[in-house]
């Protein structure tokens, strides 16, 4: 039997029920998954920035400060069941050259630190933590087991 497949995008999020797969290709962003085992319940983000510099609000996962409450919200997730949930965090690659003087922040750097900040601040709590390290990622969660893989892509030279 074949698992039916969703592809997360850059500024996605998408959720699966059990038995399917969610996946994403990750450089710089940062993909962030909520897992609730008790419902079933799964959810991916591929989020492109820490977040926006300006009012801008999105219903989406551009921003990593509005995928997370999104994500909850699409769940169906309380304060009394946050202490369920359980996070993968992954990618946040160092993907272009830093030392340029217009580079402000290294942001798969700063992709990876505010998704921790806000899921420790919110006390879900973190099974992976994944950095990409100056490589591209790639995540996959099987929602009939909860299992997940990261997989390192090399740069190409």
């Amino acid at each position: 039997m074949n698992q039916i497949e969703h592809h997360v995008r850059i500024g996605q999020i998408k959720t699966a029920d059990a038995g399917e797969v969610l996946k994403t290709v990750l450089g710089s962003c940062v993909g962030i998954a909520l897992i609730w085992r008790r419902h079933g319940k799964f959810a991916l983000a591929h989020c492109l920035l820490p977040e926006p510099l300006a009012a801008e609000r999105t219903q989406e996962a551009r921003y990593v400060t509005q995928a997370i409450p999104r994500m909850l919200e699409i769940l169906g997730v309380s304060k009394e069941d946050i202490s369920e949930l359980e996070a993968i965090v992954a990618g946040g690659g160092q993907m272009m050259d830093v030392e340029k003087p217009y580079v402000k922040y290294i942001v798969g750097t700063e992709n990876l630190r505010v998704a921790k900040q806000i899921l420790e601040t919110l006390k879900i709590k973190i099974i992976a933590f994944e950095p990409g390290g100056e490589q591209g990622t790639k995540m996959r969660l099987d929602t009939s087991t909860g299992d997940f893989t990261v997989e390192r892509i090399p740069r190409a030279a």
